[in-house]
C-alpha cells in the first residue's frame, strides 16, 4: 500500500530534510522507501542568506528529489526555483556577486541593474543563486519534472461514516485565485483536476517557447506572464508563485498587475487547495483579526487552514473535517504546509498525508 505525503517548502540543509523524512518513517537507507510517494510543494533554494553552503545544499536536495522516479517524487515549481530562469536568467556567478555587492547602495544598484529585482530581494531572498542551480532548473523543466500543480486525495482527520477521505485537493506552490482562473479561462470552474491540467499545460507551453534556446545552451528567460510576473525595475514580482493570503484591513497593498498579496475571499469556492510559500508567522502578521487564538499562540511552523465561508474568513492550526460536506456550498479552503524547516527543529516538522495522487 502506498503512503503519500506533501512536504512544505524544503528550504533547509539537505541533512535536515532527510532527518524530517526519516522521522516520519519515509526512508530506506538514503532513498525514499519503495512504498512512499512524496510531493515537494516548491522552493528548494535560499534558506539562509548568510550561509555560504546554502547554494550547494539546495542543489543537492533538488538533485536528490529528481533522482527518484517521477511517479514517486512530484516536484512543484516555487518562486525561488522559477527565479533562476526568470529574473536571474542572464546572470553569471560573477555578475550576481557584483550585483549583490551593490545591494547596500540602492541608487547605484538601480542605475547599474535596472532590470533586476529590487536590491533587498537579490541580497536576501535569492542570495544563494548560482549558474549550476539555473542549469539544473532548466534541465528539470526540459524533462517535465517541474509542475505547476497536482491533484491529491486529502485524508479526512475526522471521517464520518462511510467517508475515509475528503476528495480531491489542488496542490500548487502559492495558491490559485479568481485572478489566475480568469487568465486561464476557467473562472467559475470549480474543478481541481481541470485547474491543475490547465496550469501544467500553461507551463509546458512556456517551456516550449524557450526550449530551442535552452537546448543550445542559451539561458533565455522563461515567462509565465500573466499568471506570474517577474520582478525588475525596482519592483518585486507577483502573481501565481509569489502571492500570499492577506487581510486588506491590515494595510497590505494589493497590486492587480503583480499581486504579492491576495484577499482569501477571491479563492475559488468549493475547492480545497494545499499550498506552501507562506509561513505561519507571516500569515499571522498578514491575516490579523482573522486568526484564532490558537493560531496566534503558535510561533512558527505547523500545518494550518484558512477557511472562507462567504465573507467570513478564519485562520486556524491543523486541518479540520471536510467543510465542503459539513457546511453549505460556497466554501473555499486553503491548507498551508510551509513548515518553516529552517526555523523549526526537525522533530517538530509536520508532513501532510494524502490518500493518493491522481
Amino acid at each position: 500500500m502506498t503512503r503519500t505525503f506533501v512536504i512544505g517548502d524544503p528550504q533547509a540543509p539537505f541533512a535536515k530534510v532527510l532527518e524530517v523524512l526519516d522521522r516520519h518513517g519515509l526512508l530506506a537507507g538514503d532513498r525514499l522507501a519503495d512504498d512512499v510517494v512524496l510531493v515537494s510543494i516548491g522552493d528548494h533554494f535560499d534558506y539562509d542568506p548568510h550561509d555560504p553552503k546554502a547554494g550547494d545544499e539546495g542543489l543537492r536536495l533538488l538533485r536528490w528529489f529528481a533522482s527518484h522516479d517521477p511517479a514517486q517524487v512530484v516536484i512543484l515549481l516555487g518562486n525561488h526555483d522559477a527565479a533562476r530562469v526568470m529574473e536571474l536568467a542572464a546572470l553569471t556567478d560573477a555578475g550576481f556577486a557584483a550585483a549583490r555587492a551593490l545591494a547596500g547602495d540602492p541608487v547605484r544598484y538601480l542605475a547599474v541593474y535596472p532590470a533586476l529585482p529590487p536590491p533587498g530581494v537579490l541580497a536576501k531572498d535569492y542570495a544563494s543563486f548560482s549558474e549550476a542551480q539555473r542549469a539544473l532548473v532548466i534541465e528539470l523543466l526540459l524533462a517535465g519534472r517541474f509542475r505547476l500543480a497536482a491533484v491529491g486525495e486529502l485524508n479526512d482527520p475526522a471521517p464520518r461514516a462511510g467517508a475515509g477521505h475528503r476528495g480531491p485537493a489542488l496542490l500548487s506552490h502559492a495558491g490559485v485565485t479568481s485572478r489566475e482562473l480568469a487568465h486561464l479561462g476557467l473562472l467559475g470552474r470549480e474543478d481541481a483536476a481541470a485547474i491543475a491540467a490547465a496550469l501544467d499545460a500553461f507551463l509546458a507551453a512556456a517551456v516550449a517557447r524557450v526550449r530551442t534556446d535552452w537546448e543550445r545552451g542559451v539561458p533565455a528567460p522563461l515567462s509565465l506572464a500573466p499568471l506570474h510576473v517577474t520582478g525588475g525595475h525596482g519592483r518585486e514580482g507577483g502573481g501565481l508563485l509569489y502571492h500570499r493570503p492577506s487581510n486588506p484591513e491590515t494595510g497590505s497593498r494589493f497590486d492587480p498587475e503583480r499581486p504579492r498579496r491576495f484577499d482569501p475571499r477571491t479563492l475559488p469556492s468549493n475547492v480545497t487547495q494545499i499550498v506552501g510559500h507562506s509561513g505561519h508567522a507571516k500569515c499571522v502578521q498578514e491575516l490579523g483579526a482573522w486568526c484564532t487564538d490558537a493560531a496566534r499562540a503558535r510561533k512558527h511552523g505547523g500545518i494550518r487552514t484558512l477557511l472562507v465561508e462567504g465573507s467570513r474568513v478564519t485562520y486556524d492550526v491543523g486541518v479540520g473535517p471536510d467543510p465542503l460536506i459539513a457546511l453549505d456550498n460556497g466554501v473555499a479552503e486553503l491548507i498551508l504546509v510551509d513548515g518553516e524547516l529552517r526555523r523549526v527543529p526537525a522533530a517538530e516538522v509536520a508532513l501532510l498525508p494524502l490518500g493518493a495522487l491522481r
